[in-house]
């Protein structure tokens, strides 16, 4: 009887602190020098939203984000979850706070490529959505790469939107070594190149190809998290998923993993916390 009293007792602090700790987020901070940079300048990074609501009306993310002050916004994907109507206005209500913020670029998850099938039940939903999130000005890339202004700077931004076999769940499928070329321009030599493509399992093939900083999501940090080991499963439903989380770095490139602000399905981080990311750009040696 004690060995259940205490079991009990453990179950539900267990499920009071994961409901504690899915309201939170913090702030990861990362720094990039390049010598393609002439000026500072700061950009704000929203990987994996999924509809949630950091307080009414998502107030807590976007005083964090305006204490940022960012140039420029970048989301990485899956603002929303494909299945779940209530976060398409979620997410439209943030981007709509967002873009009185900074220039906002928006690339595809598999949240939003799934929705591309008009078998899906919510396809018109979606393409209602997408048509009011250009409505609000963002800047949606769907393969495809732009000059923009990253404060002072004129750098050369893209979005990559993977095929869903690129998501199955189980198992990595290999990245054929001509694909990026196949589908973006090649990156300029004398421009900083940002590249937003939101599965990490491709990291080495967005590096190779030439961007000089990609943003990722997808993996939400793993799930769970072990101290000194790193995470357990992904999303996707992979053991001890690789490029989970951090900045994984080919040489002078950087791949910068978030571990994403929301959830879908499993709804547990487990030392695992929510994060905003706060990237600073830095002329080289300044």
């Amino acid at each position: 009887m004690t060995i259940l009293i205490i079991i009990f007792f453990l179950l539900t602090g267990y499920i009071l602190w994961q409901k504690w700790e899915l309201t939170k987020f913090g702030v990861t901070r990362y720094q990039i020098s390049s010598s393609k940079l002439e000026k500072t300048a700061t950009a704000a990074v929203i990987a994996d939203l999924h509809g949630f609501s950091y307080g009414k009306s998502n107030q807590r993310l976007l005083s964090q984000i305006r204490k940022i002050n960012p140039q420029i916004i970048l989301i990485p994907g899956d603002i929303i979850v494909s299945k779940y109507e209530k976060t398409y206005p979620a997410a439209l209500q943030t981007l709509e706070e967002l873009v009185k913020i900074a220039p906002v670029y928006y690339s595809y998850g598999n949240h939003e490529s799934r929705l591309r099938d008009p078998e899906k039940i919510n396809h018109l939903l979606f393409l209602q959505y997408m048509e009011q999130v250009k409505a609000l000005g963002v800047h949606v890339l769907e393969t495809e790469s732009r000059q923009v202004s990253l404060g002072e700077n004129q750098i050369m931004l893209s979005g990559l939107e993977l095929e869903l076999d690129y998501y199955e769940k189980g198992k990595i499928v290999p990245m054929e070594p001509s694909y990026m070329g196949e589908h973006l321009p090649q990156p300029r030599e004398d421009m900083l190149q940002i590249l937003l493509a939101h599965n990490p399992a491709y990291a080495r093939n967005y590096a190779e190809w030439g961007a000089d900083v990609t943003f990722c999501g997808h993996n939400h940090g793993g799930l769970i998290r072990i101290p000194g080991i790193g995470s357990v499963i992904s999303p996707q439903l992979t053991l001890f998923p690789r490029n989970d989380a951090g900045d994984i770095t080919f040489g002078n490139r950087h791949v910068i993993v978030s571990r994403g602000l929301g959830t879908h399905t499993f709804h547990v981080r487990i030392f695992n916390r929510a994060e905003l990311l706060e990237i600073k750009f830095l002329p080289e040696n300044s």
